[in-house]
């Protein structure tokens, strides 16, 4: 583990947004103080060994942005500190989300310096029950020029190489080191059509595991795309192959699909599409999982070891407002396996989301959320079939100050193995106030 390394890393980049927005006049900030007390009877969310507890949040948010001609910058920082009172789980404190982006054009419409840094949580056993001690986190900082050639003004070629490091918080998980090299050709056709030719080189410069049988991995994506605007709407599409070889083992290569269709107002309904089939190593994921995309499933990927994933997912989504009331209908289906363990998982699922504003003031919340998740070639996991109910409400007390509460229930159930079912009834109560 290289933790002073990654910290480093992200000090230096606050630095750099900090000295650069001192001398900008168009720096926005906000904060937020928030703190959430939960009780819960089933803290661990086990079967028989059931545990009542009284956990407590305590947290920061601070958001900064500067954008002007040749500075972008944005930061997103969330310090929380978690303390359980009757110690089911270790108290914590840290550095729980955060998202730094800093941007710099060395020459205007030619040479610009990206930065930029993402923690995501992840499950050290993607099979086992999220729980606090079974949340890992991963950081990725990614810095490196990029060069754009405006051929004409319907062209553009440019060139991206960026200097990766991944830092998981699993003591047996992999850290990595690599350069990324992306080189892309934009064609416009017409305002409302734009065709791309993309080509990527990834290679792992160095890992560092606590396990001997980690690779370095050599990937080569090639894809053409097309983004095709409409009146309410968009479709985007890329199609290509990756492909991933590992220093000791044989290659492994996927197509590549990333497919997106936007409409809005489809039968009053805002609606969303998207697919996406591609292959990764385990120690840095997907694109998405990076990027924070909104994901029903909670079962994020091990971070443990070296693999290669292999996945396929869809996910869509409807959205609707109607006088002080609107729903979110979501659903996915993903298709997930391990190609050197032999093992995946089948998931499916759905969930229904609706806000009331009953003044004002106050806002009623419901959510309901059902999942079927199925371990290939692990039989005696069995098949787990997971729903949540919550009902909630959000009272502002000002203009910076509001108040919130929730009862949640959830459970699991699995046919096979009955130690993998529970129960869990919750309530909770919060507060935020917006400082800035």
């Amino acid at each position: 583990m290289n933790t002073n390394c990654m910290s480093r890393y992200l000090s230096i980049l606050t630095l750099f947004i900090v000295f650069f927005a001192s001398y900008a006049n168009a720096l926005e900030l906000t904060g937020n103080v928030y703190t959430e007390l939960e009780y819960t009877n089933n803290s661990a969310l086990d079967s028989t060994q059931t545990q009542d507890d009284v956990s407590q949040n305590l947290g920061l948010d601070l958001n900064v942005l500067e954008n002007r001609k040749s500075i972008q910058a944005s930061a997103n920082f969330r310090v929380e500190g978690e303390k359980y009172y009757n110690d089911s789980f270790s108290d914590r404190a840290s550095l729980s989300a955060g998202f730094g982006l800093f941007n710099l054009d060395l020459i205007d419409s030619f040479l610009n310096w990206q930065t930029s840094f993402t923690r995501t949580e992840v499950l050290t056993d993607a099979s086992d029950t999220n729980t606090p001690d079974n949340r890992e986190y991963r950081n990725i900082l990614r810095t490196g020029p990029t060069i754009s050639y405006q051929y004409s003004s319907t062209s553009l070629l440019a060139l991206n190489v960026n200097y990766v490091g991944v830092e998981n918080s699993e003591e047996d998980a992999s850290d990595t080191q690599r350069v990324n090299g992306l080189l892309n050709f934009r064609y416009l056709f017409n305002p409302m059509t734009k065709f791309s030719i993309n080509s990527a080189y990834q290679e792992i410069l160095g890992i560092d595991s606590g396990s001997d049988s980690d690779e370095n991995y050599e990937v080569i994506k090639l894809s053409v795309g097309l983004v095709r605007r409409f009146f309410l709407g968009d479709f985007q599409f890329n199609l290509g192959r990756t492909r991933l070889t590992p220093d000791q083992s044989d290659a492994t290569e996927s197509n590549y699909f990333d497919v997106q269709l936007n409409r809005d107002q489809l039968f009053r309904h805002d609606v969303s599409l998207t697919y996406l089939e591609d292959i990764s190593d385990t120690s840095i994921g997907f694109e998405s999982d990076e990027e924070g995309a909104d994901q029903q499933s909670d079962s994020q990927r091990s971070t443990s070891g070296s693999d290669v994933i292999k996945r396929k997912r869809i996910d869509l989504s409807a959205t609707r407002v109607f006088g002080n009331t609107n729903y979110t209908i979501n659903g996915f289906w993903e298709n997930e396996s391990f190609v050197v363990l032999d093992r995946g998982e089948k998931s499916v699922g759905f969930s229904l989301g609706i806000n009331q504003n009953l003044s004002q003031r106050l806002i009623s919340e419901f959510e309901y959320r059902y999942e079927i998740n199925d371990f290939v070639g692990q039989a005696e996991l069995g098949k787990d079939k997971e729903s949540t109910y919550r009902v909630g409400g959000v009272y502002r007390l000002s203009a910076d100050m509001r108040v919130n509460g929730f009862t949640r229930f959830s459970s699991r159930y699995n046919s096979q193995n009955m130690n993998r079912e529970y129960e869990e009834f919750a309530v909770g109560f919060g507060f935020v106030w917006s400082f800035l």
